[in-house]
């Protein structure tokens, strides 16, 4: 089995050590911490991915999501002349014959030229009371609760039961510190 080290450094060194994790803490993010872990030769490097591959990602998709409108009502949405996909939010709409009051939320499909209701707001001011529900449990409220409460196991119990910490505070398991090694190393 191979052991491995760790490294902490400011910048990734120029010949770097087989089985080995790199945490870089670079000169100019210095909150923040890039990590790089190494092949079994030294000379293959895989990195984990940061903030700034996490924010193209989001902006990548963000930009494919097209526009957003607000809108007052039916006529506005239907004066709109869209050239792709996007989405309306219609404050007014019971001008559509399939909404009795209130918002709703429209997809233009710019293939078929059509607009789609996906949502209907008219009810997200309603209040709804145990007493209302139909087919509701015949418990009370407070018993559903209590024993939610109450309700706690685990499949695991038995091996949850061994993490423990010894006398300086370090995490243990099955009373003895846990083993850490490569389980593989091919690559």
């Amino acid at each position: 089995m191979a052991e491995y080290k760790i490294w902490k450094e400011t910048a990734l060194p120029g010949t770097l050590e087989a089985h080995s994790i790199y945490m870089i803490a670079p000169a100019a993010r210095p909150d923040y911490v890039e990590i790089y872990v190494t092949g079994a030769a030294g000379t293959t490097v895989k990195r984990v991915i940061d903030q700034n591959d996490v924010q193209t990602l989001i902006n990548a998709a963000v930009a494919d999501l097209g526009a957003i409108e607000i809108v007052a009502d039916i006529a506005a949405r239907d004066a709109l002349s869209p050239t792709s996909n996007i989405q309306v939010l219609v404050l007014d709409a019971s001008a559509d014959t399939t909404v009795e009051s209130g918002a709703a939320t429209y997809i233009y499909n710019s293939s078929t030229s059509a607009w789609i209701k996906i949502a209907e707001h008219e009810s997200m001011d309603v209040t709804i009371d145990w007493s209302d529900i139909q087919n509701r449990p015949t418990s009370s409220v407070a018993d559903i609760d209590d024993a939610v409460t109450k309700r706690h196991t685990h499949a695991n119990k038995t091996e949850l039961d061994k993490i423990g910490q010894d006398a300086n505070g370090k995490l243990t398991y099955n009373g003895a510190l846990p083993v850490i090694a490569w389980n593989s190393v091919g690559w």
